[in-house]
């Protein structure tokens, strides 16, 4: 496949170097010149041709998909009008891109079929792999409770965290156990010490129907970065660690241990996106199997609903229970409409006390009162047409052709 580098997020930087040594027939061709962080990115490579501007992706022949990454708005609004045109996207999620984006996003890919895939790097990594595939198993039997806990290093004691970083750590974090143990649906968030500068520490609780308890904590420290895993089951105990700041898990269970390397997790990560190019290309008409990689969007959106739920619940200091639904215009689209409706259905009932105490004071003509009648009842009545006829308008997503392959 032939990449384009849309990018300034240092998170895709193993996928560009793994683009540079042409990891099975995959290469980078193209790159967009956005920022200072770009220009650091491409360090090292070859035969790459350098853009000044997203437009001109569009009208390249030479493109099968496009690294996007960064919360820049021109990278932002770019990234929808290539989604729009088509194009696939391997998406390096990061918080402050915000859950609005992510929705709009979603939107996009519905009404053109294109494939948005998002990044999560420890879903490769065979350290990761190895204790889901240990949990799945029954390895460590039935497990009690998971615990994330994250060290930020700081140049001295008492330095707060900035609340952008606590949640760009948290969007990652959090996909963890629901990737490994299921669909944690309940959210409870405590922060201590927040001040305008940050938080010395945060902590998540994430629960859910039949689900082992699962928490992920936050500290400022003096001294290096720490990130740890403990997942304890009643036949075990096994730990992930990863070292510092970099992207290398190693995994001990029962005294063994496991260790990713991240050349091989990003060739892993280009070939699972291949074959998602390949299954939206190609759909299967087997309905069991029918475009299995676009749910991994939908996770996003759930991480995303996870961090702005932490939010709420600092808040108001309660737990916040998730709803989660598919991200799709049709569902959208209904929200909107009951929305639109329950307001209209109060302002109508107002215009009718108004109504009726102005025929009662007031004599006026029959016309008049015709006309009256006419503006209280006739938004309520276009309203009502419009929910019978608009998604009789719209073809179903199965009549719609998929995004061609370019």
């Amino acid at each position: 496949m032939r990449f384009a580098l849309f990018c300034d997020d240092l998170l895709a930087k193993p996928i560009v170097d793994a683009l540079g040594s042409r990891t099975s027939g995959h290469q980078l061709s193209h790159a967009v010149r956005v920022t200072h962080q770009s220009d650091a990115l491409l360090h090292g490579q070859t035969n790459v041709r350098f853009v000044e501007h997203w437009e001109d992706l569009l009208t390249a022949r030479d493109i099968d998909a496009v690294i996007v990454g960064g919360s820049d708005q021109l990278i932002l609004e770019g990234t929808k009008q290539l989604a729009a045109a088509g194009i696939p996207i391997l998406f390096i999620p990061r918080a402050a891109q915000g859950s609005t984006f992510a929705y709009e996003l979603s939107l996009v890919r519905d009404d053109n079929n294109v494939l948005l895939w998002p990044l999560f790097w420890h879903r490769f990594d065979a350290a990761v792999i190895r204790l889901k595939k240990a949990i799945q198993t029954g390895e460590l039997g039935k497990i009690q409770f998971l615990q994330v806990q994250r060290l930020i290093g700081q140049a001295s004691a008492g330095i707060p965290i900035s609340q952008s970083q606590v949640d760009d750590e948290l969007l990652h974090d959090v996909d963890l156990p629901r990737w490994m143990i299921g669909d944690y649906d309940q959210v409870t968030g405590l922060r201590t010490a927040a001040s305008n500068e940050g938080v010395l520490i945060q902590s998540v609780v994430l629960a859910g129907r039949s689900l082992p308890e699962s928490n992920w904590s936050i500290n400022s420290v003096e001294g290096a970065n720490d990130w740890k895993l403990v997942v304890r089951g009643d036949k075990g105990v096994a730990t992930l660690q990863r070292d510092g700041i970099s992207r290398r898990w190693i995994c001990e269970i029962a005294g063994q241990l496991v260790e990713g390397t991240e050349s091989e997790t990003a060739r892993t990560s280009l070939a699972a996106f291949a074959s998602a190019f390949a299954d939206v290309a190609h759909p299967s008409k087997d309905v069991a199997n029918e475009q299995p990689a676009r749910d991994v969007w939908g996770e996003l959106v759930k991480c995303y609903e996870t961090v702005d739920a932490t939010h709420r619940s600092v808040r108001r200091r309660r737990t916040i229970e998730l709803h989660f639904e598919p991200m799709s215009e049709r569902a959208i689209f209904k929200t909107q409409m009951t929305a639109i409706g329950c307001s209209l259905l109060v302002i109508t009932f107002f215009l009718t006390l108004c109504y009726l105490g102005i025929a009662s004071l007031i004599p006026l003509p029959p016309t008049a009162l015709v006309i009256l009648r006419t503006l209280v009842f006739a938004p309520l009545f276009v309203f009502l047409v419009a929910q019978i006829l608009l998604p009789l308008t719209r073809p179903s997503s199965a009549e719609r052709p998929p995004a061609a392959t370019r």
